[in-house]
């Protein structure tokens, strides 16, 4: 695995330019006709949004492979390995698999002119490994936006688009307002397309009904929690947090419509419950670990931190626990910190080294610090050395602790858990 990760570091080189100046799909395109376009020859479901974004594609992977479908997908960012961007049926490749792959995949771009960013790269690898495995549906996950996301290369009209709940976040990039970064996940509307979401707020529909309404034979499906409850008709398991029962519900919405749209099998409720409770990496995962229960979720925005906050207190009451927490540069910590003061007895800020896609940093632990303070919160320390303060966190006397903020936190700390 070391080695295919040495191959790939000049095109982590180029990924500044391909992901934040003059972001285009442009480039992905080249590299898709340099490989002779193996996203043609695939079914996808296409997801977007802000928050939900992973659970949602894992849980319509999952419905699919329980009907009896190969089904590839990929996520971005990925928590525990590379081989999470290349997955089968719900399980990454193998290591040899995908450093055997990777090796012919880059024998095949070695003369390509304009050589891709990183993220590209492995979207195109992606791709081409679910064309060779001759999958038979591809649930792709936008990495930024999905206008000009590298994942929007996949124009078929039978794509099915899923467009989850729409939230300020990555604002340098996207644009300052909802409407506006509407239009950019929008942006994965292609003619004939089939789109599916929940009603959102009148300015979120607005983009997203005239995107629909402007594209050829395009078909806006808008969906109701409530309704596809009562349609599910079962009941979820303990552990499925409220935000995760609204993603599954969206995803339950989306493999029907297959079902009715392709003829593929209608599975049991055994298998449905079976497709709730898989594990997705860093998203109110629990693991216990000696005598505490370690809570990761990758809670890095506003609203994914007032899910997060919401289906802990629905769990476990007004119960206050340690938290460790970390936020990406770039991120509205002023927003985001003061919301899980709600479950806190006390904060651990800390940092990461490890990122993806883009280079990436942290925010320094005292800005965050300062803002808990303004707050009103007062059992605080800064721990820069993010291993350093995990220790801190598991010497707490609690027997339930949380680390939340950056995937990349959790990505370094995970196999520690």
């Amino acid at each position: 695995m070391r080695d295919a990760e040495t191959a790939l570091k000049p095109y982590l080189e180029v990924a500044t330019i391909g992901m934040l100046e003059g972001l285009t799909v442009k480039r992905t395109e080249k590299l898709m006709a340099h490989l002779g376009n193996p996203e043609a020859n695939l079914k996808v479901v296409h997801i977007a949004g802000t928050s939900g974004k992973t659970s949602t594609t894992y849980y319509i992977a999952a419905l699919l492979a329980a009907a009896g479908q190969k089904v590839g997908h990929t996520v971005s960012p990925h928590v525990d390995s590379l081989t999470e961007r290349v997955q089968i049926n719900g399980q990454p490749i193998s290591e040899p698999q995908f450093c055997a792959y990777m090796g012919d995949f880059l024998d095949l771009i070695q003369d390509i002119e304009d050589m891709p960013s990183w993220y590209e790269l492995m979207i195109g690898f992606a791709l081409w490994v679910f064309a060779q495995e001759k999958v038979d549906y591809a649930v792709l996950e936008t990495g930024l936006g999905g206008l000009h996301d590298s994942t929007n290369v996949a124009t078929r009209p039978d794509k099915v688009c899923v467009i989850t709940d729409i939230a300020l976040d990555h604002q340098q990039i996207l644009g300052d307002t909802v409407a506006q970064i509407a239009a950019q996940k929008a942006g994965i509307i292609h003619p004939y397309n089939a789109v599916l979401m929940y009603m959102q707020s009148v300015a979120i529909m607005q983009v997203v009904r005239f995107k629909t309404s402007q594209t050829i034979e395009a078909e806006l499906y808008v969906q109701d929690q409530t309704t596809l409850a009562r349609i599910y008709g079962g009941n979820f398991p303990i552990e499925l947090a409220q935000y995760q029962q609204r993603n599954w519900l969206l995803a339950y919405a989306t493999y029907r419509f297959i079902v009715n749209r392709d003829g593929i099998p209608l599975i049991d409720d055994e298998l449905l419950t079976q497709t709730q409770v898989i594990v997705i990496p860093a998203r109110m995962e629990v693991r216990q670990v000696g005598n505490a229960k370690v809570i990761m979720d990758g809670a890095h925005n506003e609203s994914k931190m007032v899910a997060f906050v919401s289906s802990f207190q629905e769990k476990y009451g007004d119960r206050k626990v340690p938290v460790l927490i970390a936020l990406k540069i770039n991120k509205d910590y002023e927003k985001i910190a003061p919301l899980i003061k709600q479950i806190a007895s006390e904060f651990i800020i800390t940092t990461f080294s490890h990122s993806q896609d883009v280079p990436s940093g942290a925010i320094p632990p005292e800005d965050i610090a300062r803002v808990l303070s303004e707050a009103g919160v007062t059992n605080i320390r800064c721990i820069a050395e993010p291993y350093e303060a995990y220790e801190k966190l598991l010497e707490s006397d609690c027997d339930l602790v949380v680390i939340t903020g950056s995937f990349y936190l959790i990505s370094q700390l995970r196999n520690k858990a």
